[in-house]
């Protein structure tokens, strides 16, 4: 199923007034979002990148690599930031220098310990030197903390909550992606948008007042997102309509629910003519349960129930007719 939001987004795709999603990163929470996104979907649709990841497993959006974030093991933040730490005590307060060796003694250290103003004189065996220039020199790291010099400091990351420190190893590691409609969600997307149109046209037909990508109040006051809504106030006569690929049992449950909140008919729309489920036949059994089937882009009265994986059809329904007579 795609839900409302969901096609909001694809569309927002398809015509152009989006290009591509683009991951942001908070500065001040390191939480990964998708504004763009996130404005187009419904709260029902669930985490942002879920979807986006559902999309693309479905081939409606394709996924181009843009960068990694870690997330925190402890507190689970993302954006976590790169630090170096002191191998001895762990402490961050490490400053890059340079390591001095005096080739006689073989006394090492960093370069205070050599030099005293103009002079250069080795603290372990007294012999002064001409320039520093006379010892032999490294890359080194000194601690602030416990004092300790060393070649190369540990690797960790900080989180920006809970300022923990972990090596890379034990974070979590996740990779953003930049998405795209892709041709086969361009197609979709005209299919799904069609099928919308076509079913909204039929209720307008019967004077209903009809709204697209709506959002209703159910029973328990919670606001529904549907794709198609019908109305007659003077007849108190209401169909929500529910429009999929290939609806699986559970778009049906859910659908016959909406309905039934709203004290609505339904009416469900597959736009490959199939319903996935074994046990679906008893759910299409509800007298105030309307299916249709888009075709050439033209609603039919025919549609196919198929098992969960595609391979066989159960039986062919035909419905009587596209509505059922007004309630009065």
């Amino acid at each position: 199923m795609v839900s409302p939001g969901k096609l909001r987004l694809l569309t927002a795709l398809s015509e152009d007034s989006l290009e591509e999603l683009r991951p942001t990163i908070d500065e001040e929470t390191g939480t990964v979002v998708y504004p763009d996104a996130q404005r187009r979907l419904d709260r029902s649709d669930g985490p942002v990148i879920e979807v986006l990841e559902e999309l693309a497993d479905h081939d409606l959006l394709v996924s181009d690599f843009q960068e990694k974030v870690y997330v925190c093991p402890q507190c689970e933040t993302e954006g976590m930031r790169y630090t170096t730490v002191c191998p001895s005590c762990e402490s961050p307060h490490t400053i890059q220098t340079e390591k001095y060796r005096h080739p006689t003694c073989g006394f090492e250290g960093v370069r205070e310990q050599f030099a005293d103003g103009n002079a250069v004189t080795c603290p372990n065996c007294d012999a002064s030197l001409e320039s520093l220039e006379n010892l032999e020199m490294d890359p080194a790291n000194v601690c602030e903390n416990c004092a300790t010099v060393f070649e190369m400091p540990e690797h960790r990351l900080r989180c920006r909550e809970c300022r923990h420190a972990f090596p890379p190893r034990e974070t979590i590691e996740q990779v953003l992606y930049q998405y795209y409609l892709s041709e086969r969600g361009a197609r979709w997307v005209d299919e799904q948008q069609t099928a919308r149109q076509r079913v909204a046209e039929i209720f307008e037909e019967r004077s209903l007042d009809t709204e697209i990508d709506a959002t209703v109040t159910d029973g328990a006051g919670e606001d529904v997102p549907v794709h198609v809504y019908a109305k007659d106030e003077l007849l108190d006569d209401r169909v929500v309509a529910g429009v999929h690929e290939r609806p699986t049992e559970a778009d049906v449950r859910q659908l016959r629910e909406t309905a039934a909140a709203l004290d609505a008919r339904a009416t469900l729309v597959t736009t490959s003519g199939e319903i996935v489920g074994d046990d679906v036949g008893t759910l299409l059994a509800d007298e105030e349960l309307t299916v249709l089937s888009l075709s050439d882009g033209r609603l039919q009265r025919e549609f196919q129930v198929t098992d969960e994986a595609g391979a066989t059809d159960s039986f062919v329904g035909r419905i009587a007719g596209i509505l059922r007579p007004q309630r009065r």
